[in-house]
């Protein structure tokens, strides 16, 4: 995910360059596996002057609608919710808000689509039962998020940006097998 917003300490805020990094996985709980719910972790840097973790829970919900079309291929939409904690070390002027445990809230919403490098033409048809089992997905999002500290300072942060799935898009753009 790569954005940008601001982050507040004791009441002084500053604009700040959001990098995260991240994975996790979710596992089918209803509607024909569109509605998924499982762990995740990532790490983020906001303005390279600190590192945070956190770990939790995502919320997925995909076909929002379903078919949409877009680089040649039939996707759909996609939401998902990510809530958790983790612990941020910072190099702030301020001494409260240096080190603190932190809880993370991220929204996004966006595109994804199954393809497959060796059988393009069935990706391109809307109908989903000519599509191959093997397959990879390219997913581009926008998304906003908030974390706040948990130790009663006023600290927080308030951030959005894109997200994509890498290597999807990579082996996609590359023609990778």
């Amino acid at each position: 995910m790569l954005g940008g917003g601001a982050r507040v300490i004791d009441g002084v805020s500053e604009a700040v360059f959001d990098l995260r990094l991240g994975g996790g996985f979710t596992g089918a709980v209803g509607r024909e596996g569109d509605v998924r719910l499982g762990p995740f972790v990532e790490v983020s840097t906001a303005s390279f002057d600190g590192v945070q973790t956190v770990g939790g829970v995502e919320f997925f919900v995909g076909a929002i609608p379903r078919p949409l079309r877009m680089f040649y291929f039939s996707g759909e939409g996609a939401f998902s919710a990510r809530l958790g904690a983790g612990w941020a070390w910072r190099d702030v002027g301020f001494v409260d808000a240096r080190s603190a445990p932190v809880a993370s809230l991220t929204l996004s919403y966006g595109y994804r689509a199954p393809f497959s490098l060796r059988n393009l033409e069935s990706y391109r048809s809307p109908d989903p039962e000519k599509r191959a089992t093997a397959r990879y997905m390219i997913i581009a999002r926008v998304w906003v998020g908030a974390s706040v500290d948990l130790t009663g300072a006023s600290a927080w942060q308030l951030t959005g940006g894109l997200e994509f799935e890498p290597v999807g898009a990579f082996r996609y753009l590359l023609g990778v097998y």
